[in-house]
C-alpha cells in the first residue's frame, strides 16, 4: 500500500479553494509560533547554539555570520541549508505546544510539514500554488499514516506520532516540491523507514525533546528529499513490509488506512490551537472558562474539580495524578489536567500570557491548593464518542453544596468551531510581538492572504525576510 500512497502524492491535484483559505490560516498560525517559540521557550537558545556549532560558527573560521537569536530568515533556509532551517522552525513551531492538531492521528502535523516545505520551495524557486499544494500533501500523508498506526497503540508502545509520522508526511510535502514521481515518492518514504523516531519519555521530566520532535522530523524529510533526488535508493515497502513501520511501532496496524486520502481533507479536519497546551485539555478549559464566566465561579470556594477527557488524553495529562498536581516547569504544566483547570478557575484565561505568568508562581499556596482538588478521569461519556471526537466533561463542585456541570465536544479551534482568519491573525500578531517579526507583520499576514491566489512564494520570503 505504500506504492498507492506514492501514486497518490505524484498525480494528487492542486488544492481546491475550500482547502486554500485553511491552508492560509494554518501557515499564518505556524509563522507566528516559530517567533513565539524562538522568543519565549526556554530551550530554543540552546538549539539556536548547536545549529551554529554544527554550522561552524561563529569562531571556526567561518565568514558567514551566525544565526542569531532573533533571526527572521529562520523559517525560510536563506542564510542556513535546509535540512537545518527545517529543524529550527519545526523546533520552535512546536516549542509552545501552541500548534494545529489533527484529532483522529492525534498529531500536529503543521509543525514539521511547514517547517520542511518552507527551505524546500525557497531552493526550488516554488510558486505560491506549488508550497500550498505541497503543504496540503504533507497533512495527508501525515495523518493518514498516523491513522494507520493507530494513535492509542502507538502511544503506549511509547512513541510521539508527530516525530514519526511527521517524517512521511514532510517528505511528501518536499517531495512534492521536487517534482517526484511516484517511484521517488516511494524511495524517499523507503529513506523515511530508517529515521522515524520519537519518544514519549520526555515526559517523565519535562524534558525538551518533544519541542525538537517536529524539527528533527522536518530535517530528515528534508535530508531523505536530497537523497532521492540525487539518485539514491530508499527500501520497498517500508510502511507495510515485514519489518516496517507498522510492524515495529504499532501492535495494533491498520494498513487498509494509507487509502484514506481525499486531497485537501487533512488541513480541512485540522485544529488550530487557542490555547498552549495539550489537545487533550482544551475541551475541559473551554467548559472551565464558560462555567467560570457564566456563573462567577469563586476559586476560594472551589471544592473539588473532575476532568473527564478520552483515555489517552489521561495518560498524558492526569497520570500520575501526584506528579500531575507539581508540575516544575513549562512543559509540566502543558501536560498537566490540575495545572490547566487551576489556571482557568483562578484566572479565568489559559492564553499564552497566563501560561507564561503561572511560570513564576507553580509553588503558591493558592494555585497548589485548586490543583489539590483537581481530579482526572476518563468514563465512557467522553471514550465513547472518541476518535471521531475529543470531549471534555468537567463538574466544579463548590462549599455552599452547589455543582455544576458541562461538556464540550468541539473545543475552540476544531473544524466544527473553527478559528476564524481574524482569530489566527489576533494569535500570530501576540506571537510576534516584541520580535523583529512584529515591524513585518502586516506584509506577512498580506503576502499569506494573497497566497496561491495569483501570490507568488517570493512575496511571503520578502515580507518574512526584510531586513
Amino acid at each position: 500500500m505504500t506504492d498507492e500512497l506514492a501514486s497518490y502524492c505524484a498525480t494528487v491535484p492542486e488544492p481546491d479553494d475550500d482547502t486554500i483559505e485553511p491552508l492560509r490560516r494554518h501557515l499564518l498560525d505556524w509563522l507566528g509560533l516559530v517567533a513565539g517559540g524562538r522568543e519565549h521557550a526556554r530551550s530554543s537558545a540552546s538549539v539556536l547554539e548547536a545549529v551554529n556549532a554544527l554550522a561552524g560558527h561563529p569562531g571556526a573560521g567561518s565568514t558567514a555570520e551566525p544565526i542569531t537569536a532573533n533571526a527572521s530568515t529562520i523559517p525560510t533556509g536563506s542564510d542556513l541549508p535546509g535540512d537545518r532551517a527545517a529543524l529550527l522552525g519545526g523546533t520552535f513551531a512546536h516549542s509552545l505546544d501552541f500548534d494545529d492538531t489533527h484529532r483522529e492521528s492525534s498529531l500536529h502535523p503543521g509543525a514539521p510539514v511547514i517547517a520542511a516545505a518552507l527551505p524546500a520551495a525557497r531552493a526550488t524557486d516554488a510558486s505560491g500554488a506549488d508550497l500550498l499544494s505541497a503543504i496540503s500533501i504533507g497533512y495527508d500523508v501525515t495523518c493518514a499514516v498516523g491513522r494507520a498506526v493507530d494513535p492509542d497503540a502507538h502511544y503506549a508502545r511509547g512513541f510521539h506520532l508527530t516525530a514519526t509520522c511527521g517524517t512521511f508526511g514532510a517528505t511528501a510535502a518536499v517531495g512534492h516540491l521536487h517534482g517526484f514521481d511516484a517511484d521517488d515518492f516511494e524511495s524517499a518514504f523507503g529513506v523515511n523507514g530508517s529515521q522515524a523516531a520519537g519518544s514519549l519519555q520526555f515526559l517523565a521530566n519535562g524534558a525538551w525533546n518533544k519541542r525538537l520532535h517536529p524539527g528533527l522530523a522536518a530535517s530528515r524529510a528534508v535530508t531523505a528529499g536530497a537523497l532521492v533526488a540525487s539518485g539514491f535508493r530508499g527500501a520497498a515497502a517500508p510502511i507495510t513490509g515485514e519489518f516496517g513501520f507498522l510492524h515495529g511501532y504499532t501492535d495494533d496496524p491498520h494498513p487498509e488506512r494509507l487509502r484514506d486520502v481525499t486531497p485537501g481533507a487533512a488541513v480541512r479536519e485540522t485544529a488550530l490551537k487557542p490555547y498552549p497546551c495539550c489537545r487533550y485539555l482544551h475541551a475541559p478549559l473551554d467548559g472551565l472558562l464558560a462555567l467560570r464566566q457564566e456563573v462567577g465561579l469563586d476559586p476560594a470556594t472551589v471544592e473539588r474539580v473532575t476532568v473527564d477527557m478520552p483515555s489517552p488524553g489521561v495518560r498524558l495529562t492526569g497520570e500520575p495524578i501526584e506528579r500531575k498536581r507539581r508540575p516544575g516547569n513549562f512543559v509540566d504544566c502543558q501536560f498537566s489536567a490540575p495545572f490547566a483547570a487551576a489556571l482557568a478557575i483562578g484566572r479565568g484565561d489559559a492564553g499564552l500570557a497566563a501560561f507564561l505568568d503561572a511560570q513564576g508562581r507553580l509553588s503558591s499556596a493558592d494555585l497548589r491548593g485548586l490543583m489539590d482538588r483537581v481530579s482526572v478521569a476518563s468514563t465512557d461519556r467522553t471514550n465513547g464518542p472518541f476518535p471521531e471526537l475529543w470531549p471534555g466533561h468537567v463538574v466544579v463542585e463548590t462549599a455552599d453544596g452547589t455543582t455544576h456541570e458541562r461538556t464540550v465536544d468541539h473545543a475552540r479551534g476544531e473544524p466544527e468551531n473553527p478559528l476564524s482568519w481574524d482569530d489566527v491573525e489576533t494569535k500570530f500578531r501576540e506571537l510576534v510581538g516584541g520580535t523583529p517579526l512584529e515591524t513585518r507583520a502586516d506584509a506577512v499576514v498580506e503576502a499569506v492572504a494573497e497566497l496561491g491566489g495569483g501570490g507568488s512564494a517570493d512575496a511571503l520570503f520578502e515580507a518574512i525576510e526584510a531586513r
